[in-house]
């Protein structure tokens, strides 16, 4: 039989001890595994960031079936602690009861006794059950902490550290740390799907600069007042009162005091809340480190778990990481496809205008900020959300209405811009020849997938690339100066030579392609 790997959702332990210190019995008298659910559930969603937040409910964290098993076993366990009341007995073995351990039973059971619901989690949005619904992108179920869970979580998170509970760190379930964990997986890479060797791997712990955080953390609350001042001066005496200033219940509405896309309140609010849990991972881990595990998703791409750092707002990732060196493919995707088209000796006149592309990135994307009027990041989106076969329409389902915020006027500008109709020509055509009438597609680190559109059979095949680029940057680097994975590029803790990344990635892959470099 073959040995089971551990699990690698971690939460603080000082957390667990807190919640018992602070809700005495009601929480204590629970099952070991439904205290630990509980924990590591109170620890994940204490706030809303763009990774957890509900699609249909932006005040409430999305959490499906599948995370309720990994941290109560059963939803109707769950279901019974938190929602409908439950009974416990204590813990029998041969030799007699187990006072201080319970279980949960029926009402019936002898010995039992019954408790009325904890109500800790609130349900605010039911998955979609059923018909094509069911299949839309995070149909989850949604849930907010009640107010006295979430007051517990916010003053433990406030809390230095010599005041909170003695603990061992961040732990999975059965009380192993990262270190622990990522032994028997090779590093901070898990992999499941492709059958690549786990000494392709990387350090699960990244040092993080805690004195930028912090310097960040002030200047964003800085620019959350100027930003809540703004508003209520446009509103005048109209709108919410909130901290004695009249705002405005919208929240998306971007701050003057800030020019990079979404610093909008939300925006500044979710980034204080992703440097919160970097500062309390830090603090439990007694040092200036968080442990970062990577699971691929069924392209093959890297995905950090809970989307820590690879999935939080860049500022925040650029502050935790000041001074390591970012080295970012140039133009990938778009590269990657036409060295995919020149080796099949495909060629076709549409393809120039990703050729031109490939030959001035830079350019072309500040000439169609300008042509936009927009920033270059919406640009970026919408050019990535192309090459993966976004439609130029201005349907609310499509890639496109997302980048550009539902703003009918700019997406007007897109769908009829001369530029980038040539560019959703040019990817339809790449497809027929890249895809064609294959059902099954195989990618370049060999994960087999039947994709339900030629778009997603591209994305499957340019990821897969993309997969084995980063996996030869890897195995040529050491674990240790790897700080984090991003998709198509990597950070480094120190400088690397982009010449030399260049080398190992046409050695290894065949694929010639070019590293820009960034110091956070």
């Amino acid at each position: 039989m073959s040995k089971r790997k551990p699990s690698t959702d971690l939460y603080p332990s000082s957390l667990l001890l807190e919640t018992q210190k602070v809700l005495g019995e009601e929480f204590s008298r629970l099952p070991e595994r439904i205290q630990i659910g509980y924990a590591t559930t109170f620890w994940k969603h204490s706030n809303i960031i763009k990774h957890n937040k509900h699609n249909r409910k932006p005040d409430s964290f999305a959490m499906g079936k599948k995370e309720i098993v990994r941290n109560f076993t059963d939803p109707r366990d769950f279901r019974k602690v938190n929602d409908n009341g439950y009974s416990l007995r204590p813990k029998r073995t041969r030799h007699g009861s187990i006072e201080s351990k319970n279980i949960l039973c029926k009402e019936r059971t002898g010995g039992a006794t019954s408790y009325p619901p904890t109500k800790w989690l609130d349900s605010t949005a039911v998955a979609f059950s059923g018909g094509r619904k069911s299949f839309i992108k995070g149909s989850k179920n949604g849930f907010q902490l009640s107010p006295k869970i979430q007051q517990l979580v916010d003053d433990w998170f406030e809390k230095p550290i010599e005041e909170i509970s003695a603990s061992k760190g961040m732990v999975n379930r059965y009380g192993k740390s990262a270190l622990e964990i990522a032994s028997d997986y090779g590093g901070a890479i898990i992999r499941d799907i492709s059958r690549v060797s786990k000494r392709t791997n990387i350090n699960v712990i990244i040092h993080i600069n805690i004195n930028s955080l912090i310097q960040h953390k002030k200047e964003l609350a800085k620019s959350l007042t100027k930003t809540v001042e703004e508003e209520a001066e446009e509103q005048g005496n109209s709108g919410e009162d909130l901290g004695g200033v009249k705002v405005k219940p919208n929240t998306s509405k971007p701050s003057k005091t800030l020019t990079i896309k979404d610093f909008s309140r939300e925006g500044i609010q979710q980034r204080i809340f992703e440097i919160n849990r970097l500062l309390a991972t830090s603090r439990e881990q007694n040092s200036p480190s968080i442990p970062v595990f990577y699971r691929e998703v069924r392209t093959g791409r890297y995905t950090a778990q809970n989307a820590v750092l690879q999935g939080y707002h860049r500022s925040v990732r650029y502050a935790a990481l000041r001074g390591c060196y970012e080295y970012d493919l140039e133009a990938a995707h778009q590269n990657i496809l036409v060295q995919l088209l020149d080796r099949k000796k495909i060629d076709f006149p549409e393809l120039d205008v990703v050729r031109e592309y490939v030959e001035n990135k830079q350019g072309t994307r500040e000439q169609l900020a300008t042509d936009l009027n927009t920033p270059i990041d919406t640009v970026k989106e919408i050019l990535q959300a192309l090459t993966y076969g976004a439609q130029l329409t201005s349907n609310k389902r499509q890639k496109i209405y997302e980048s550009c915020e539902g703003d009918l006027e700019l997406i007007d500008r897109v769908i009829n811009n001369p530029l980038l109709m040539k560019f959703a020509s040019t990817f339809e055509i790449a497809r027929e020849h890249l895809v064609g009438d294959n059902k099954v597609i195989t990618n370049a680190v060999g994960i087999k997938r039947e994709p339900e559109t030629k778009a997603k059979a591209m994305a499957h095949i340019l990821q897969g690339c993309e997969r084995l680029i980063l996996d030869a940057l890897i195995t040529n680097s050491d674990p240790n100066d790897v700080a984090l994975l991003v998709h198509d590029c990597i950070v480094y803790y120190i400088r690397k030579s982009r010449t030399e990344l260049s080398r190992i990635v046409k050695e290894n892959t065949g694929f010639d392609l070019e590293f820009s470099e960034k110091q956070y």
